[in-house]
């Protein structure tokens, strides 16, 4: 007999896990639909193109990470490995960028990515972002950032770090990379990909994660900002402030993705190890259309699942959440099966009278009411509830405390 497991980088979300994933997707919907946003839900694979070109050819994700395949037809396709892409894809394609394009949109759901599986990353993990397309101004960078903070604070992770940064604009990037290239062309020994990077992509240096620590005196991209960009830097820091929202300025901080311009920012945790961002974004105003849409603005975030609740578990999340109470019903006679199978009905649908949060179990018809009871001890109920018909003759039931064996009589309309 074969044992199959989940693939590397694959596991299964299960029990309390599941709980905690359910629990972030409902608080994540309930603050994103106050603050505006709707639901997009994109498919889980793309035209692998749209994140080659959006993304970037010199990023790791397109470089060593996607998972491209062809379909019978030849056609080259790819598991979408991040949610930017794809809902710009379905907001140009949907013609939200003329219909609508002050919009703002949140996603969730499963991102693919072919890394060395570690505590908090998976080759499949879940996301959930959310993206304000049609507002240039400062404010909707701050709000993003505040409305991650939010969403983490509303299940009970604080003490996080906000990292920010801006990495310019087509104006003042310019520059800033030719700096680059003269600094990293003295920087001895070079890793393979910084070296194919520096000529295609020197930013892209700077997030390396074997010679990082040869870029300690690095030139900053906040030393090169335009007019501009600084002005834009530092009303964002304002509205922040003005917020109460603590954050640090980053000039290291680069994201991993293109398509990024201006503000970046990072929200981190001690309590996730090395790998330790939660939640991550910025602002991207060329996308829409070097995608072939109308020009407009737009900034975003995304989080990973995994992670965050990796964070909230070490925080004590879990510890609040509260198991359905398991109800078992069971026969005593066969003869009563189908009052016992309309009682289970009932009370799964409406609860009971002392506890609405219950799921149920039975009945069995054709099990000894030695095995129904042995069942219930496997599934771990705490009550089982007995129809017995000497009882249920009298408008009565049997209910069996399965932590402490006790039993007592009640009437049906009690229960």
């Amino acid at each position: 007999m074969m044992n199959y497991k989940a693939p590397r980088g694959t596991h299964d979300i299960l029990g309390i896990n599941a709980l905690g994933m359910s629990f972030l997707e409902l608080k994540a919907k309930e603050i994103f639909k106050k603050r505006g946003f709707e639901e997009v839900r994109t498919p889980i694979f793309e035209d692998a193109a749209l994140f080659m070109r959006s993304i970037g050819n010199t990023t790791d994700i397109v470089e060593k990470e996607m998972y491209v395949f062809e379909d019978r037809k030849g056609r080259k396709l790819a598991l979408r490995p991040e949610g930017t892409a794809s809902l710009v894809r379905s907001f140009i394609e949907n013609r939200m960028d003329i219909l609508m394009p002050a919009s703002k949109f949140f996603y969730t759901g499963e991102m693919f990515r072919y890394e060395r599986p570690q505590a908090g990353r998976y080759r499949q993990f879940h996301q959930i972002g959310a993206e304000f397309f049609g507002n240039s101004s400062p404010a909707a960078d701050a709000e993003i950032i505040i409305l991650a903070q939010d969403l983490l604070s509303s299940i009970g992770i604080n003490g996080v770090n906000i990292h920010i940064n801006s990495l310019g604009c087509q104006k003042c990037r310019p520059l800033f990379r030719e700096t680059l290239v003269k600094y990293f062309s003295s920087v001895q020994n070079l890793c393979t990909d910084c070296v194919r990077r520096l000529e295609k992509n020197p930013l892209r240096l700077l997030d390396c994660k074997i010679d990082s620590c040869k870029f300690t005196n690095a030139p900053q991209m906040l030393n090169y900002l335009c007019v501009s960009c600084k002005d834009n830097f530092n009303t964002v820091q304002t509205l922040l402030k003005s917020a109460n929202c603590n954050y640090a300025v980053d000039g290291t901080l680069v994201r991993g993705l293109d398509y990024y311009t201006r503000i970046v920012f990072e929200i981190r945790s001690k309590d996730v190890g090395s790998q330790d961002a939660l939640a991550a974004g910025g602002r991207y105003d060329n996308l829409v259309k070097e995608l072939g849409g109308q020009d407009t603005p737009a900034v975003g975030f995304a989080l990973g699942s995994q992670r965050v609740l990796l964070a909230a578990e070490k925080q004590g999340l879990f510890n609040s959440f509260k198991i359905s109470e398991k109800i078992f019903v069971a026969i005593a006679d066969q003869e009563l099966f189908n009052e016992a199978f309309s009682f289970a009905v009932k009370i799964a649908r409406n609860g009971l009278k002392d506890n609405k949060d219950i799921s149920v179990f039975g009945p069995k018809n054709t099990e000894s009411l030695t095995n129904q009871l042995k069942f219930a001890d496997k599934i771990k109920a705490s009550k089982v509830v007995v129809f017995t018909k000497n009882e249920f003759e009298n408008g009565k039931l049997l209910v069996k405390n399965m932590r402490d064996r006790t039993q007592a009589e009640c009437f049906i309309y009690e229960v």
